[in-house]
């Protein structure tokens, strides 16, 4: 999220807001990627919630997190509201989001994909330079 413009740092930092941690005080984490393939090029941004570390006696064992997210708030983000919709389960071995909302539109004259999944995908697990963290109050 680095070399992103400023305006998709804005539109991950309300979603951060829009998404309170029930049994954690972990982070998440985000992947954001502008995909130039096809007709329309998309950002597409991934939320996730990162794994906290149990202290004392329990310090070996990471809590996956749970997450509740105000889905209005989100809806509200963008300019122009394309889709939101919920997928309860894995579709096939190649689906690497898995469960996950998405929600897609335009916010600053850009197509969005944005996606919160609640499991870190395989692929940005697999290689850490992928992601970031995002504030989480």
């Amino acid at each position: 999220m680095i070399n992103s413009p400023v305006w998709v740092r804005q539109l991950v930092d309300a979603v951060a807001e829009a998404t309170t941690s029930i049994n954690t005080d972990g982070e998440l984490g985000c992947h954001v990627y502008k995909n130039q393939s096809g007709e329309l090029p998309e950002w597409e941004i991934t939320i996730f919630g990162e794994p906290a570390q149990m202290g004392g006696r329990l310090a070996a064992f990471a809590t996956e997190p749970v997450f509740s997210i105000d889905v209005f708030s989100l809806v509200t983000l963008f300019d122009t509201l394309i889709s939101c919709r919920w997928q309860t389960s894995q579709i096939d071995s190649d689906d690497d989001l898995g469960t996950h909302l998405s929600v897609e539109g335009i916010q600053n004259g850009e197509a969005v994909w944005l996606r919160i999944v609640s499991q870190k995908p395989e692929a940005i697990a697999n290689d850490p330079s992928l992601s970031s963290r995002v504030r989480q109050k």
